[in-house]
């Protein structure tokens, strides 16, 4: 984990002179941190957002992109609006809501907030974080130069909206992504839907460009500044305890006999508190290391690194703001039995991500005269099984950097230069101290303190989130489902979607859905469904809705998730959007069934009566006013079949007679 080594011989790197002074004023080495990882109490609890600027966080808006391992954001100008991101060699990257952070204490109170330094590497509402020193952040002091000059420090930088509630958004996502820019590359989209908040990221980093890094924040743990080992059986220090502190200083000793006094009459027991500033001697009567840990109040200044609780694959803070939190630091203290010099070092950090930078510290007990102490950097190895733990360094491993030579007049101690890693896989220091007067002392590399893995920085691809309606038209008293697509979901994340159908609304003047304002407030809902929990990429559905009324529906999903910075901050997904709107129409009346008509019964004919003679006029007020033509013919016809009828019984009766005649 990244820290910052206290003791009064930090000195700047190059300046040897100053450097051989400090060795010659100062008898013994001094304490080397030891790496003090987050734990329980923490000193706060991360919990909740204070304001969010959405870059890429729906599906349906632009994502940003990150530059390549080898483009240092320090060496470029904030690439201008509309940029060609192939040009660049810039590979889009997911997007989410750039945003600035609250911190609370164990009562649920917030105390101050801070701003994510490292882009996809999670975030979990309710994780504890320790204030840690600082180191191993890339372009630390750009990132300082934000933070001391920027919201909410100051009321800078100027933004587009008035709105107190809104202006702090624009001013959070802006910072956000202007800290992002130089820790991890991260560049806004090209095409970002909103120009002018393009604008506000990059003023800022051209202008922190120009200012150019601040310094680092002072240790936020209580200080141990003391000798870093000594000669069994003799008293070593004093080890001045928690000077920075703003109240008493819990300390534990292991593995040796702690005192309040040099002449080792006031034992001090573990675990015991000291005033700021208090000072111990230990005594051990066996050669090892023994260990100084202390925990007090130190006030934590704006810039802070905050480390989260190492259970969870939570991101890295910086405090945007000065908070008095709870430090812990240690120490550890070399016992040796014999006065040879002796060489002892520790790597800033034992894994880092591909563009960020590790230092080591070397501290030399024991020698009486001058000496060289030369530094070298062993690698990239592959590492076995993702760690460094069983990669064999023997032989001759490659040479990453050699470090110039380090004159040294007497014990002491020093911290190499910072060194940016470009290429993942494993690294080691080794070192070889050669006195004027006796053997050199060598110390090779594959020590686990001297070791650490550069990994490869993670893109992470798109996360994207699409919702599709089972059906867009429908009857009342149909059912419709919502259908959820997810991709790019990390293993181990969890992404919730919570739908609502809202409706009904009136269909527009056309009949259709199409152009329905649904941004109105107090939509109303027809149903809120059960949240679906989603692990894997897949295509999940919603349970059953019955439509009951007609109109036009819209189900939203508003999505949540862990898998990036700022996912914690519901997304609405689909609402009004064809895909997601349904149009329900009533169902059609049910026709009537056909009545059966009974078949009448034949009535006889009724005789016809002979016509009367004369015309046959309209009779007035019977309904019947059929024209007298048609009566005329009717009469003439029934009077031509008399006269065929009779001629015709004539012509029978006559052939009858004959006939009987001639018999």
């Amino acid at each position: 984990m990244p820290r910052r080594l206290a003791g009064t011989t930090v000195l700047s790197a190059g300046l040897v002179l100053a450097v051989l002074l400090a060795w010659a004023v100062v008898a013994l080495p001094r304490a080397a941190a030891d790496e003090v990882p987050p734990s329980e109490p923490f000193a706060a609890v991360q919990y909740g957002t204070n304001g969010c600027l959405e870059v890429g966080a729906r599906d349906t808006q632009p994502k940003p992109y990150a530059a390549p391992d080898d483009y240092d954001p320090a060496d470029h100008a904030y690439p201008d609006f509309g940029y060609d991101p192939e040009s660049l060699g810039f590979t889009a990257t997911s997007g989410t809501n750039a945003c600035r952070y609250n911190f609370r204490d164990a009562n649920g109170t917030v105390i101050g907030s801070g701003y994510c330094v490292q882009w996809a590497k999670g975030q979990r509402s309710g994780t504890g974080y320790d204030p840690e020193p600082a180191g191993g952040i890339r372009n630390a002091g750009y990132v300082q130069r934000i933070l001391e000059n920027y919201w909410p420090a100051t009321n800078e930088p100027a933004v587009p909206s008035t709105n107190v509630t809104v202006a702090n958004r624009q001013r959070s996502g802006a910072v956000a992504m202007a800290i992002h820019y130089f820790t991890d590359g991260i560049v806004m989209p090209p095409d970002y839907q909103a120009p002018e908040m393009y604008a506000v990221v990059q003023k800022i980093v051209t202008d922190v460009l120009a200012a150019g890094p601040a310094a680092a924040p002072a240790d936020p743990t209580p200080t141990i500044e003391g000798p870093d080992g000594g000669d069994t059986g003799t008293l070593i220090g004093p080890y001045t305890i928690g000077a920075n502190a703003t109240g008493p200083v819990t300390v534990t000793v292991e593995n040796a006999d702690a005192f309040t006094d040099a002449a080792s009459t006031q034992p001090f027991t573990s675990g015991d508190t000291l005033a700021p500033g208090g000072r111990l001697w230990l005594r051990s009567t066996t050669p090892g290391s023994a260990r100084i840990a202390a925990t007090g109040p130190v006030t934590a200044a704006i810039g802070t690194l905050m480390e989260g609780d190492p259970t969870y694959k939570v991101q890295s803070m910086a405090l945007a703001g000065a908070l008095p939190l709870q430090g812990k630091s240690a120490r550890t203290v070399d016992i040796a039995a014999g006065d040879p010099p002796r060489l002892a070092s520790e790597v800033s950090t034992t894994t880092l991500t591909t563009g960020q930078s590790v230092t080591d510290t070397f501290a030399v007990s024991g020698l009486t005269g001058d000496a060289t102490l030369d530094i070298t950097l062993y690698g990239p190895l592959p590492p076995v099984d993702d760690s460094c733990a069983a990669v064999d360094w023997t032989g001759t491993p490659p040479v990453e950097h050699r470090y110039e030579s380090v004159a040294l007049t007497g014990p002491g101690r020093t911290t190499t230069p910072e060194r940016q890693i470009d290429e993942p896989g494993c690294y080691s220091f080794g070192a070889t101290l050669d006195p004027a007067v006796g053997d050199d002392v060598s110390h090779a590399p594959g020590d686990p303190l001297e070791t650490f893995l550069a990994q490869p920085r993670h893109v992470p691809p798109v996360l994207s989130v699409t919702t599709r309606a089972s059906a867009n038209t429908a009857e009342a008293g149909d059912s419709v489902r919502d259908r959820v697509t997810v991709t790019g979901l990390p293993d181990g994340r969890t992404l919730t979607a919570a739908v609502t159908l809202y409706g009904p609304l009136a269909p527009a003047a056309d009949g259709t859905c199409e152009g329905i304002d649904w941004s109105a407030p107090g939509l109303p809902v027809a149903d809120r469904l059960p949240p679906l929990v989603i692990r894997a990429n897949s295509t999940y559905s919603t349970d059953p809705v019955t439509l009951q009324e007609p109109g036009c529906y819209s189900f939203d999903a508003e999505v949540t998730h862990d898998a990036l910075t700022g996912g914690e901050v519901p997304v609405g997904h689909g609402l009004g959007v064809p895909a997601e709107t349904v149009l329900v129409t009533a169902a059609p009346s049910p026709s009537p069934s056909p009545t059966a008509t009974p078949t009448p019964t034949p009535t006889p004919a009724t005789p016809t009566p002979p016509p009367a003679p004369g015309p046959h006029p309209s009779l007035p007020d019977t309904g019947d006013d059929r024209p007298l033509g048609a009566l005329a013919v009717a009469a003439a016809c029934f009077l031509g079949l008399g006269v065929l009828l009779v001629a015709a019984q004539r012509r029978w009766t006559n052939s009858r007679g004959r006939g009987n005649g001639s018999a």
